[in-house]
């Protein structure tokens, strides 16, 4: 099968009342057989596929992976549109095309990218307590947590927490878009760390979210008032784009600087990785470029001796994705496990066990990614106006 020839790529997207749209690609050939992938969530992506990276890689020979995501940015840099949504079109073609060489190969996709350094991924939980400022809420969180298997959470979420406990925002100095933290707002993180530290103990990793909403001097700050209760690191506390600002952070900050889940290619994160303006890159692997250039992206940090963690948003399709690139670094960290419980989480796929289990993502086995859409409960949640995709 090393001369197939692509002859469609498909979008199809998910979603019900309680998830983000979820885009599930389809890239299929003229050997009956195709490949799954996902980009990260969100409206926009089927125009760009349909009328710009289908048309370049229609006849093509899915195999030649890295030429094709050469051949596809390569087009677009033209544009000056290498990021945004552009690119988390492309990232989820590229994996389509690796769970598809891998399909055609008989492999699975962590072999053809180099083989692993881990048989399971750890996974942090993203969530929050009810209330994060009541001892007792903090105590019974953790207990879940516990009870679930997590080792590792990030929580807090520093820019929602004005929000929470002052919805009119009446305190003085207090205003929704400025990027400032007030006196209150500090002493309010302070004591959800202190709640979550005593709740959690010291044996539990916690790191603290900051949705990329504050000045230099007030994440400064945030760092120094919340490094007695050792979080593992302190994740976008700046806008996204790279500034000398980050350097001068992660220079003086006692917690570890993390950043990435709104960058793209390796182009973006490069600045932040050879300036030293993190301590972890961050990367969202359905969106920053795939599998591949995650890969060049966790390279390039190795070689400033800087670690690689993965946020994720996706359905169970882009977590397994994600670890098989995961399983191949061999500075690994954690990858993200956000969003809400979905019962049907996992059965989107075929599977015997839980792939989630005791706080690690265990891969399937098999060629490819290893997974099989259940097409029962894609076609339960297709979001609305979406078609199955019908062999």
């Amino acid at each position: 099968m090393s001369d197939a020839k692509i002859t469609d790529i498909r979008l199809m997207v998910l979603q019900d009342r309680d998830t983000p749209p979820w885009n599930l690609i389809r890239v299929d050939t003229d050997q009956g057989v195709w490949g799954l992938g996902e980009a990260y969530w969100g409206w926009g992506l089927r125009s760009i596929i349909e009328h710009q990276i289908k048309p370049l890689l229609v006849g093509e020979n899915p195999l030649d992976v890295d030429r094709l995501y050469t051949k596809v940015t390569h087009q677009w840099a033209g544009g000056h549109a290498l990021s945004g949504l552009v690119v988390t079109a492309i990232s989820g073609v590229e994996i389509a095309l690796w769970d598809l060489a891998g399909k055609l190969t008989g492999l699975p996709v962590y072999r053809l990218l180099g083989g692993k350094f881990r048989d399971k991924v750890r996974l942090y939980r993203t969530g929050m307590p009810e209330d994060i400022l009541s001892r007792a809420s903090c105590q019974e969180y953790a207990a879940k947590m516990r009870e679930e298997g997590w080792t590792a959470i990030k929580t807090a979420d520093v820019e929602s927490l004005g929000l929470r406990y002052d919805p009119q925002y009446a305190e003085v100095g207090h205003e929704r878009m400025s990027r400032r933290l007030t006196a209150s707002d500090l002493k309010r993180v302070e004591k959800a760390m202190d709640n979550l530290r005593l709740a959690f103990g010291e044996d539990f990793d916690i790191a603290v979210h900051c949705h990329w909403a504050f000045d230099l001097r007030d994440a400064i700050e945030l760092a120094r008032r919340l490094a007695p209760y050792h979080p593992i690191w302190l994740e976008d506390p700046l806008p996204p784009p790279f500034s000398p600002a980050w350097v001068r952070l992660t220079e003086v900050s006692e917690v570890p600087i993390c950043t990435g889940e709104n960058l793209y290619t390796r182009h973006e994160f490069r600045p932040f990785i050879e300036q030293h303006g993190l301590d972890i890159v961050h990367i969202d692997i359905p969106k920053s470029g795939g599998l591949l250039e995650t890969k060049r992206i966790a390279d390039m940090a190795d070689v400033h001796y800087i670690p690689t963690c993965a946020h994720n948003a996706s359905s169970i399709v882009g977590y397994v994705a994600s670890a098989h690139c995961a399983v191949t670094i061999r500075d690994f960290g954690m990858m993200e496990r956000a969003g809400y419980d979905w019962p049907w989480f996992e059965d989107l796929v075929v599977h015997e066990r839980p792939l989630i289990r005791n706080g690690y993502l265990h891969l399937p086995e098999g060629p490819g990614l290893g997974l099989t859409l259940n097409p029962d409960v894609a076609k339960a949640h297709l979001a609305p106006g979406e078609r199955y995709w019908d062999d």
